[in-house]
């Protein structure tokens, strides 16, 4: 289902993920060791977007990534925040679902 570029570029969308809930976490959890987790995170992510970067067109990933970042960073802010989304909202991320799943047929 998924070939090795994409499964790189979600690789890379995860990392980001990681070090975005760790910025948000950061306000309430100060520590070198969140520093740390944020600095790794983004450094792993570089490194698979730029594996994914030397099969595929830079806006190809660039849109790989942020649709997948969207749908988990989406489902973490729930989950880890409690936050939660309007329907005008939702249809922005549905949006840039269409728009990542036709950017990838």
């Amino acid at each position: 289902m998924f070939g090795p570029v994409a499964m790189l570029a979600l690789a890379s969308a995860s990392f980001y993920c990681v070090a975005m809930v760790a910025m948000k976490s950061w306000w309430s959890l100060p520590s070198p060791a969140m520093a740390g987790l944020i600095a790794g995170a983004l450094l792993v992510a570089a490194v698979f977007e730029v594996a994914a970067l030397r099969e595929e067109r830079l806006g190809l990933i660039y849109v790989g990534i942020l649709g997948a970042e969207v749908v988990i960073l989406g489902a973490a802010s729930i989950w880890f925040f409690g936050e939660s989304y309007s329907y005008r909202e939702v249809a922005g991320i549905g949006l840039v679902l269409v728009g990542t799943a036709i950017a990838w047929s």
